[in-house]
């Protein structure tokens, strides 16, 4: 009978673990949205390579930091990726969602990025993003606003630390 119970049991837990594996792979998935960066057409100064690359690197992870930070109301991921104005924003979005129990979940489909504005002296990078964006807004794990749209981002990150982080982050009316 003791038998019976622990094999019942073992086939229950690889049954449990079957039915999760697939939706615990997605959830744990690297879920880095895709940045496609381009700087030929940067003023008034050329973005170096290994520029180009940080740049691209870390506006990624900004994106991603953005998404996880809203998923979790978690400040953490923000001040690791974003800095001044774009910092201040973004903390207050997520402190506004805590404050209402809402959380937010963004679905990145990728993004265009030129670059326009490369600073003399190689401390500001001016970005113009076309982001593939659905934008879930969540209330105790139940969608309660779904949208799914192209916006046009303004972007202003700057060299900080060991990398750039994102100073302004703004959508425009393009």
């Amino acid at each position: 009978m003791k038998l019976a119970r622990i094999l019942a049991l073992t086939c229950g837990i690889a049954l449990i673990i079957s039915i999760a594996a697939p939706h615990l792979k997605r959830i744990f998935a690297d879920t880095k949205p895709a940045v496609q960066l381009t700087v030929k057409n940067a003023q008034p100064r050329e973005v170096e390579d290994v520029t180009q690359n940080a740049v691209q690197r870390d506006y990624t992870l900004a994106w991603q930091a953005l998404s996880t930070a809203l998923a979790n109301n978690n400040l953490k991921p923000l001040n690791d990726n974003f800095t001044g104005f774009a910092l201040d924003k973004f903390t207050q979005r997520v402190k506004d969602q805590k404050q209402q129990g809402l959380t937010t979940r963004v679905i990145d489909n990728g993004h265009k990025v030129d670059a326009i504005f490369y600073s003399p002296d190689g401390s500001a990078i001016e970005l113009k993003d076309t982001a593939s964006i659905e934008t879930q807004v969540l209330d105790g794990g139940k969608v309660i606003h779904s949208d799914k749209s192209q916006v046009h981002y303004y972007a202003i990150m700057t060299g900080a630390e060991d990398r750039w982080k994102v100073r302004v982050l703004e959508s425009s009316a393009e």
